[in-house]
């Protein structure tokens, strides 16, 4: 038996994968609409916490009304798999612009992060932190305009979801697992324009531990 596929798309080819899931570029069969799909891994269907991060993963991107972050059209969940659908986005990480360019200006910088600084801004006023913010999370357009995405561990302002993030990217606030804050992705924004502007991480390790 094939994987599981949302109902009334047709799937294309995979944009990506990690840990948790997979991207996969999709039309949606009524109107032709390209769209993204995101599939909750196979392995983690039978766990109800992952299933339950992955609905608040989906609950919290469809309070975000703004152009800079990328749009959320449904969710949908059956016992053989769950996904969001989502707007598609047509740009590149910025994590694969610094591979190929090197490091920026300042002006140049901050024109590629605007946007996706925006969309932080807009998560912000409604009460969710992003947690994650770095250069796989922001995709930049072929004009240089740039979207956030990927609300995977987000969380509500002030809640205690745990310790997770991207570690060099991560406030120390985040690794001694406080309440969530819009602090913490600023933080994470610095690291991420000091690494637009150097080349390299803030902070580096070999492994996890440092």
């Amino acid at each position: 038996m094939g994987a599981w596929v949302v109902p009334g798309y047709t799937e294309a080819r995979e944009l990506g994968a990690g840990a948790s899931g997979r991207v996969v570029l999709a039309t949606h069969e009524e109107t032709g609409m390209p769209v993204a799909v995101k599939y909750l891994s196979e392995r983690f269907r039978s766990d109800e916490a992952f299933v339950r991060g992955f609905r608040s993963e989906a609950r919290l991107l469809g309070t975000l009304d703004t152009p800079h972050v990328v749009g959320f059209y449904e969710y949908v969940e059956a016992p053989r798999g769950a996904a969001i659908v989502m707007e598609l986005v047509d740009g590149v990480a910025l994590r694969a612009l610094i591979a190929r360019e090197g490091s920026t200006g300042p002006e140049a910088a901050l024109v590629v992060l605007k946007g996706s600084l925006l969309g932080l801004a807009a998560a912000h006023r409604a009460g969710v932190v992003h947690r994650d913010y770095k250069p796989e999370n922001v995709l930049v357009a072929a004009d240089g305009s740039s979207k956030l995405v990927d609300f995977g561990i987000a969380a509500g302002r002030g809640a205690r979801p745990g310790v997770a993030g991207t570690p060099a990217y991560m406030a120390p606030e985040q690794w001694n697992g406080a309440p969530a804050s819009p602090a913490a992705d600023v933080y994470a924004a610095t690291a991420t324009f000091f690494e637009c502007l150097t080349g390299r991480k803030p902070f580096s390790g070999d492994n996890f531990a440092e």
